[in-house]
């Protein structure tokens, strides 16, 4: 059991309240903005440093599903239930460009960090690819089933797709015509992540379990025993630790040696209810994970044993969280509205 540690000193310095339950959260990569997209589909922008809102856009009819950010921060995309990928330019009111996804929704958005003008939508069983003035480069439908994620990887212009019974691996070096390798698993793939190092790909699996590939060799291995279906992955930054969330329990497997299939995963304090969302700080030592009651956990990772920081709770109730990129801040999306920064202490 991880050790509990003096508790980290933690204040909120805005709060933000919108009229739906968030749905995701995405920070600008410079860290000046937060995008916030409601359940319902209207998007706002929020000053990082003071929590103003500074755009309201109305988003997606039916509903938004996914935000990204273009490396540069000057673009900000949206997918959503009205078959539609959407870009906003931050500076302005109204939208910049509607993409067609071909489906009845678009379910993921990402921006390519090999190209600056690059867009992949995924719409149903297909990938499209565009370029920022609206055009149309490449429409790819090898896939048996929806398209569930999306992952490009940290040093390579390779795509990972997951779906039904496989990933797909998309070699964009040539553009107009990517190269094709497929990973196959006999169960629905949920999610997909890359290490940052670059060397595993891992999957959350329909069957309870979690999936990992080697990266260029493709060798695989299988952790099962979870009791839940695996939809929340993330890595911390040294590609040491990935943590999964597993009903109440959050779980971490070591990779410092390798794979660990066939070793012990460390089971970091239970939270009170189903875990919703948690991530690693991307310049920092804590993973962050709130549950579907409210309940939020902060652990510090300089330590093995992931000792225990920080508790809280939101009593509006937990949808989704997001580090920033640069800072010691965390965004808190509630399923009543609430928007919050926490700021924690050195």
């Amino acid at each position: 059991m991880p050790k509990k540690t003096k508790e980290a000193q933690v204040h909120i310095p805005w709060r933000v309240d919108i009229a739906d339950a968030v749905q995701d959260l995405a920070w600008s990569p410079d860290g000046c903005w937060l995008a916030v997209a409601e359940v319902s589909g209207p998007l706002i922008l929020v000053n990082g440093e003071s929590g103003a809102v500074l755009q309201r856009w109305p988003g997606h009819g039916g509903g938004t599903l996914k935000l990204a950010w273009s490396r540069d921060s000057r673009w900000l995309a949206s997918s959503g239930q009205d078959g539609q990928a959407r870009l906003w330019n931050p500076d302005s009111a109204v939208e910049h460009r509607a993409l067609a996804g071909g489906n009845a929704w678009v379910g993921g958005v990402s921006f390519s960090p090999y190209a600056d003008d690059r867009l992949i939508t995924a719409a149903g069983k297909e990938l499209r690819a565009w370029t920022l003035d609206g055009g149309l480069i490449q429409t790819i439908q090898p896939h048996a089933s929806t398209i569930t994620d999306l992952a490009w990887h940290p040093q390579q212009p390779v795509l990972a797709s997951s779906a039904f019974g496989k990933v797909h691996l998309w070699d964009w070096q040539t553009p107009d015509a990517p190269s094709e390798q497929s990973l196959p698993h006999s169960s629905p793939l949920l999610n997909v992540r890359w290490s940052p190092n670059g060397r595993y790909l891992v999957c959350g699996c329909q069957d309870n379990s979690l999936r990992c590939w080697t990266w260029p060799n493709a060798e695989s291995c299988q952790m099962s025993g979870y009791s839940a279906k695996l939809r929340t992955l993330a890595w911390d930054r040294h590609s040491r630790w990935l943590a999964t969330g597993d009903r109440e329990v959050v779980t971490a497997w070591d990779f410092s040696q390798g794979a660990p299939m066939g070793q012990m995963p460390r089971d970091l304090e239970a939270m009170t209810d189903r875990v919703l969302d948690l991530a690693f700080q991307p310049g920092g030592d804590g993973l962050a994970a709130g549950d579907q009651s409210g309940h939020l956990m902060i652990w510090k990772t300089t330590n093995p044993d992931f000792q225990l920081c920080w508790q809280g709770a939101l009593r509006d109730g937990f949808q989704r969280l997001a580090w920033h990129p640069h800072r010691r801040g965390l965004a808190v999306g509630g399923s009543e509205g609430a928007v919050l920064l926490f700021e924690i202490a050195a």
